[in-house]
C-alpha cells in the first residue's frame, strides 16, 4: 500500500478492502484500544468505493462506534471523531445535505472577531485546501495516484488546474506566508506563475497535525471519479471565503452603529477584494469534465449549494432580502439564517440609511461607503454571471441537486442586487 504524507498525517493512496476496514475498526473498539482512531483506514476505503456505496455492515459498525463515543464524551461539544462519524454516516442517517457533503463541520470554525485574524484564518484554510488539491492532482500523473482515481485527467489538465489554483493562492500566500515564499513583484506582473508544487509542499509541510487530520477527513466523495475531489475542494474554498465575508460585514454593521463609517467602508471594500481574489475558483471548477460531473452528481441528490448558510449570511448582511426571497427555497433551505433575518438582523444598508436619516453621516463618509458598496456589487455581479455560465455548461436545463431548479433559478436571480435601491427589494443567488 502506497501513501502520501504531509503534516504528520498519512493518507493511503490505495484501496482498502471493506473486510480489512471492519477488522481494523473492531480491533480499535476493544478495551485497551489505541488512542488514535484509524481515520486513514476508513478514508482509504471510502474514497475507493464512494460514500454512497459503503457496505451496510461497515455503516452499522460505524454507527455503533459513534454511539459509544457519544456516551463517553457527552453531547455538549462533540469531538472531532464524533463530527467525522456524523459526516460519514449522513446518508445512513438520512440527513445528507450540502453541509455534510462538503464536511464543513470538520473544517470551518466561527471567524475571529478581529478582522485581520479573520482574514488570516480564511487565508490559512484556503491555502491548505488548494495546496492539498495541487498535491492530489499532481499524483494523478504518477504510478501511485490517490483515490478516487477513476477517469484520471491528462497531464495538460493537471497543469492547468495547478495554475488556476495558484491564482487564488498567491494573494493569500503574500499575506499569510513568510516573506520570500511567493515573489510579490512576479505576482503583480503576471499572476498565476508561482510554481505550484513547491508552494503546495511548503504549505502542507507546515500544517499542524490537527490541520492535516481535518484536511484529510474532509474529503468524502460519493463516488470514485477523480474530478469529485476538485469539486469538493473548490466548494470548501468558497465556503471558507463566505465565512470571512460574513464576519467582515457583521463588523461593518457594528462600526456603522458606532459612528465609524470609514472603518465600515474599509471592511466592505475588503469583502469585495477577497471575493474578487476568489473568482478564479470558478475557472478552476470549469476544468471539471461535464461527463464526470454528470456521473457523480447522480449520487449527490439532496445536497445543493442553495443550502449554503455561509452565502446566505453574507447576502443578508448586505441588505434585508425581500419577503418573496425569504419565502423561496433560497432561504427556507437555511432556516437559522432565515430566522435571524426575520428577527430583525441589522444590515450594512439598513444601518447606513439609518445614519443618513438621523443626519449622522458626513457626505464624504457616505461617498466612501457608496464606493465600497458599488465595488462589492460589481464583483458580485461578475460572480453570479460566472456561476450561471458554469451551471449552463455543466448541467444545461436539468434540475439542480437538492431538489432545486438549477440553471433556471440562477437565471431568475441575475438581476437581484446586494444593495438594492430603496424602491427595490431583493438580493442575489444562492
Amino acid at each position: 500500500m502506497t501513501s502520501a504524507e504531509f503534516g504528520g498525517m498519512t493518507v493511503h493512496a490505495a484501496a482498502t478492502p471493506g473486510a480489512e476496514v471492519i477488522e481494523g475498526l473492531r480491533a480499535w473498539a476493544i478495551p485497551g484500544r489505541p488512542a488514535e482512531f484509524p481515520y486513514s483506514l476508513v478514508l482509504g476505503h471510502l474514497r475507493s468505493v464512494g460514500k454512497h456505496f459503503l457496505e451496510a455492515e461497515l455503516l452499522v459498525l460505524l454507527d455503533e462506534i459513534r454511539r459509544s463515543v457519544a456516551e463517553s464524551e457527552g453531547r455538549d461539544r462533540p469531538s472531532f471523531l464524533h463530527r467525522f462519524l456524523d459526516v460519514v454516516l449522513d446518508k445512513h442517517d438520512d440527513r445528507y445535505d450540502y453541509p455534510s457533503y462538503t464536511a464543513l463541520s470538520l473544517l470551518t470554525r466561527p471567524a475571529p472577531a478581529d478582522r485581520h485574524e479573520a482574514l488570516r484564518a480564511r487565508d490559512d484554510l484556503v491555502l491548505l485546501l488548494l495546496a492539498d488539491l495541487v498535491r492530489f492532482e499532481g499524483r494523478a500523473s504518477t504510478g501511485t495516484p490517490d483515490v478516487p482515481h477513476d477517469m484520471p485527467p491528462t497531464p495538460e489538465l493537471v497543469a492547468k488546474r495547478a495554475r488556476l489554483a495558484v491564482r487564488v493562492m498567491e494573494p493569500a500566500a503574500l499575506r499569510a506566508l513568510p516573506s520570500g515564499v511567493v515573489d510579490a513583484a512576479a505576482v503583480a506582473a503576471v499572476p498565476g506563475r508561482t510554481p505550484s508544487g513547491p508552494l503546495a509542499a511548503e504549505i502542507l509541510r507546515a500544517a499542524a497535525p490537527e490541520q492535516a487530520l481535518a484536511l484529510s477527513a474532509s474529503v468524502q466523495p460519493v463516488y470514485v471519479l477523480h474530478d469529485e475531489y476538485l469539486f469538493l475542494r473548490t466548494l470548501q474554498s468558497f465556503e471558507t471565503t463566505f465565512t470571512f465575508m460574513s464576519s467582515a460585514l457583521g463588523l461593518a454593521v457594528r462600526r456603522l452603529d458606532d459612528d465609524r463609517p470609514r472603518e465600515s467602508a474599509d471592511l466592505v471594500g475588503a469583502v469585495a477584494d477577497v471575493l474578487k481574489e476568489s473568482l478564479p475558483l470558478f475557472s478552476l471548477l470549469a476544468t471539471m469534465r461535464p461527463e464526470a460531473f454528470q456521473t457523480f452528481r447522480t449520487f449527490t441528490e439532496g445536497a445543493s449549494a442553495i443550502q449554503s448558510a455561509g452565502y446566505k449570511t453574507f447576502e443578508s448582511l448586505c441588505s434585508t432580502p425581500g419577503l418573496a426571497r425569504l419565502a423561496s427555497s433560497a432561504y427556507t433551505s437555511v432556516p437559522p439564517v432565515r430566522e435571524r433575518v426575520l428577527n430583525g438582523q441589522p444590515t450594512v444598508q439598513g444601518t447606513w440609511h439609518a445614519l443618513i436619516t438621523a443626519h449622522r453621516l458626513d457626505p464624504a463618509d457616505d461617498a466612501a461607503l457608496r464606493a465600497a458598496a458599488d465595488r462589492l456589487e460589481s464583483v458580485h455581479q461578475r460572480w453570479k454571471q460566472t456561476h450561471y455560465r458554469l451551471a449552463v455548461r455543466m448541467i444545461g436545463e436539468r434540475s439542480g441537486t437538492g431538489y432545486t431548479q438549477g440553471v433556471p433559478y440562477l437565471a431568475a436571480v441575475l438581476d437581484n442586487r446586494l444593495f438594492p435601491a430603496p424602491d427595490r427589494h431583493g438580493a442575489l443567488v444562492g
